[in-house]
């Protein structure tokens, strides 16, 4: 019996995509170039961070890994101390440079997005208001966010050209080199990474985790870590016990309620704010253009990871240009819906909002010259851990030398903070100081002092371990920075030590602190609450002071 032959069914072409508007270069970068050039303008006005003078520390002691953070941050500022030592710019360039390019990486997220001239220049200015103050200085959180960005704008771009009919699966092995890069930065990566893989499981595409390239790039991100993970084995994994350290710090500074009001406080004020709360609501309600839910499941996914482990409030920025991109071009569709006169004129109101927005990042920017600190007290948004760092070192090196020739060849510089350490150890060998050594976070990973090296001149509170395995104990000096600002070390005693009762072997296992902060036993006098054996407790939300009695730090810092 014959049989009818039936017609295969024609396959479903996808849509056609709808013509994408160019890049908005002459704004976008116009915007990013402005950024990096008050950054670079600005960049040597005060002094080194203490963040950086750590960096450079570690630098010189440079390894696979190291107790708070991968290589990479401690490798750049070798490097630009090696090429152009004593340079704050050329230190602070690769922080600028990565501001400037996440800036214009955010406003490529909203051209994917299906984002015009006008939503592509809003994103830009929204990262730039919000996040380029960032990148004054070099630090980790400069260099990670735009390596977020560019991860989220390759999964992005993927998934809309698979949308299309385009399969380009080179952009997600190129998002596994990303995370690589990344991992040197920051560890914080893994969680967004995860975060993304999540949301894709709940809301799709699925099809992601079926492209051999997605696997191929993260077999490349899980081999690049190996190092850095034997290093962490080697010695305990203090990077995990790092994580107990921050939330402690945070739960003391700010508390939790502070600490989520920062999150969002970070998408900056008023147009930052208004565009990321908006694209967050548009993302998760799927809105035009539909398909990119994931995105908001993902940033909601890895702040409340952030929350819940008591990070810190800028370890959830990277999340936030997609934030803006979603809520400008939501905005684009809606001045698009209407077409009255009076509601195009109502875009005009975009310009009072940014110029009101722009004070946000002047507090973050060091726009006042370091003499304006004179007598004034303390406050978070100021610029105090930049000043008095070589004063500090004039200070210790006077001290030095003073002592006998037989007593120098003998002497080690110490301090309880790892910042005071990295400072000395800048400093210090123009004015003919010894090594430095530190029990504080990473530093007690460089290593114990030689064994000749038996007397110590410490800036500040000696550990009891410290003060146990000497017979001399006495205080010599209080630091002054002869500027008549009271920075964060200000106040601080100098002790001098000699007559060691054991060999830097078994002292040294003694004196590894993660936590600068922790509580310290000091030596105050007896009109003093401070006195002998008295445990010194920081108080919540205040920024460290000394006391005026023994003058020991009895707050924290963050």
């Amino acid at each position: 019996m014959a049989t009818t032959p039936t017609r295969a069914r024609p396959r479903a072409r996808p849509p056609a995509p709808a013509p994408r508007t160019p890049p908005a270069w002459a704004p976008v970068l116009g915007i990013a170039a402005g950024t990096a050039a008050v950054l670079l303008l600005l960049a040597d006005r005060h002094g080194y961070d203490g963040d950086e003078l750590y960096f450079i520390a570690a630098g010189r002691h440079l390894d696979w890994g190291y107790a708070d953070q991968p290589p990479g941050v401690p490798l750049l500022a070798l490097l630009a101390d090696t090429l152009a030592p004593g340079s704050l710019r050329v230190l602070r360039l690769p922080a600028i440079v990565a501001t400037g390019a996440g800036t214009v990486l955010a406003a490529l997220l909203a051209r994917e997005l299906g984002g015009d001239r006008r939503a592509q220049w809003l994103t830009a200015a929204a990262h730039a208001l919000a996040l380029g103050a960032l990148g004054r200085l070099l630090s980790t959180a400069a260099l990670d966010i735009p390596l977020w960005t560019l991860l989220t704008w390759l999964v992005v771009r993927w998934v809309r050209l698979r949308r299309e009919g385009v399969t380009r699966d080179r952009l997600l092995f190129a998002a596994g080199a990303v995370v690589v890069v990344a991992m040197q930065i920051k560890f914080q990566i893994v969680v967004f990474c995860l975060a993304l893989l999540v949301a894709v499981l709940l809301c799709g595409p699925r099809g992601l985790f079926g492209r051999p390239s997605l696997w191929a790039g993260a077999g490349l991100a899980a081999l690049s870590v190996v190092p850095a993970l034997v290093w962490q084995h080697r010695h305990g994994w203090p990077q995990l016990r790092m994580g107990e350290v921050i939330a402690a710090e945070v739960a003391q500074r700010d508390g939790q309620a502070v600490n989520l009001a920062l999150m969002v406080l970070g998408l900056g004020p008023v147009l930052g704010m208004v565009l990321g709360l908006y694209g967050l609501w548009r993302l998760l309600m799927d809105r035009e253009p539909a398909g990119f839910r994931f995105l908001a499941v993902a940033a909601l996914l890895a702040t409340g990871f952030v929350v819940l482990t008591g990070g810190r409030a800028y370890y959830i920025h990277g999340v936030f240009p997609v934030l803006w991109a979603a809520g400008a071009v939501g905005f684009q569709r809606w001045r698009a819906a209407r077409k009255a006169t009076a509601d195009r004129r109502a875009g005009w109101a975009v310009y009072p909002v940014i110029a009101v927005s722009a004070v946000w990042p002047l507090l973050d920017l060091p726009l006042r010259p370091p003499e304006s600190y004179i007598d004034e007290a303390p406050h978070r948004f100021d610029k105090r851990s930049e000043i008095g760092w070589p004063q500090l070192a004039d200070q210790v090196g006077a001290l030095y030398h003073r002592l006998p020739d037989g007593t120098r060849a003998r002497v080690v510089l110490m301090s309880d903070d790892y910042w005071v350490a990295s400072a000395l150890a800048h400093f210090g060998p123009a004015r003919g100081l010894p090594p430095v050594h530190s029990g504080s976070r990473g530093y007690w990973f460089f290593g114990a002092p030689p064994a000749d090296r038996t007397v110590v001149l410490h800036v500040g509170h000696p550990d009891p371990a410290l003060r146990a395995h000497f017979g001399v104990v006495r205080q010599v000096a209080t630091v002054d920075n002869g500027l008549g600002i009271a920075t964060e070390y200000q106040g601080r005693p100098i002790y001098f030590l000699s007559r060691p009762k054991e060999p830097w072997t078994r002292i040294w296992p003694e004196l590894q602190h993660l936590d600068p902060h922790r509580p310290r036993i000091t030596a105050g006098h007896a009109s003093c609450p401070h006195r002998p054996g008295a445990v010194v407790r920081p108080q919540q939300g205040a920024s460290r002071a000394p006391c005026s009695g023994c003058r020991a730090s009895t707050t924290a810092s963050g």
